[in-house]
């Protein structure tokens, strides 16, 4: 059965994580207002052969939003103290949409901790990401939403390829409803925001990691375009490459057991 812990950050405020599985510890970072639900589809099967290792981010889910200012490196500081606290002071490290840029920070900053690395869904940040259309950024935000619930079925009409709305529906609504019960504080929200906004530009460090490194990305993304996952890839020394074809954003939940084996692989390989 999962274990719950409640983590304290280096600042006090309590984390909420979920440990499940036994094997190398593995820890998964949710990207932007999400918290652990989002790699439900993925976690039964990483579970198998690894000690997953999931928390809701300051301010959403079950985690307390704590007083201080959010930026990358207190983003970052979370993620480490949560392995601290999971015993597992060295991990292999996943971080989706804006966790993989908290992800970056951790690897970069504190790169001890990391043994591998997974860049899922996301981008370099800073000045140097390649931006998303304006309206899908719009409908990302939930721009005009009334409800928690309408601002979440706009998000997915950019979340997911064209093709797994159409015959993924109910899926999708389960999502919808999910998030309609547990929704994101909207000063959480933009506090996430503001903090990719004003983060530190870290393109030009990502040369200097030596951490093996794997940037997996759906081609049809909308919110975090392709083109962000080629600079990536290019830019951090031996990073491998695994693309999605015809996925959206959130192509881990368009192909879970496609994205579980191929994580599941780089984490095994030798060397």
């Amino acid at each position: 059965m999962p274990e719950t812990l409640a983590v304290r950050a280096p600042d006090g405020t309590r984390l909420a994580v979920t440990i499940d599985g036994e094997g190398p510890p593995l820890l998964l970072i949710p990207g932007l207002g999400s918290a652990r639900h989002v790699f439900d589809p993925i976690t039964p099967a990483l579970a198998r052969r690894h000690r997953v290792i999931v928390y809701d981010p300051r301010g959403v889910g079950e985690s307390e939003a704590g007083s201080a200012t959010l930026t990358m490196p207190l983003l970052a500081g979370d993620a480490v103290a949560v392995l601290d606290a999971a015993d597992a002071s060295r991990a292999d490290v996943l971080g989706a949409s804006m966790g993989g840029i908290v992800a970056q920070h951790v690897a970069l900053g504190q790169g001890a901790h990391v043994r591998r690395l997974i860049l899922a869904a996301t981008a370099p940040g800073g000045e140097h990401a390649v931006p998303a259309d304006s309206r899908a950024t719009a409908a990302l935000f939930g721009k005009g939403a009334r409800t928690p619930a309408e601002a979440y079925r706009m998000a997915c009409t950019v979340l997911y390829s064209v093709k797994f709305q159409r015959t993924h529906a109910a899926f999708i609504e389960e999502q919808i409803q999910y998030r309609a019960a547990h929704p994101v504080r909207g000063r959480v929200f933009s506090a996430q925001i503001e903090a990719l906004r004003t983060q530190e530009d870290v393109f030009e460090r990502l040369s200097s990691l030596r951490v093996p490194t794997l940037v997996t990305h759906g081609t049809l993304d909308a919110v975090a375009p392709f083109e962000n996952a080629q600079l990536l890839a290019a830019r951090i020394p031996g990073a491998q490459t695994r693309w999605f074809e015809e996925c959206g954003h959130l192509f881990f939940h368009e192909r879970p057991g496609e994205s579980a084996r191929v994580i599941d692989e780089f984490l095994r390989a030798e060397g």
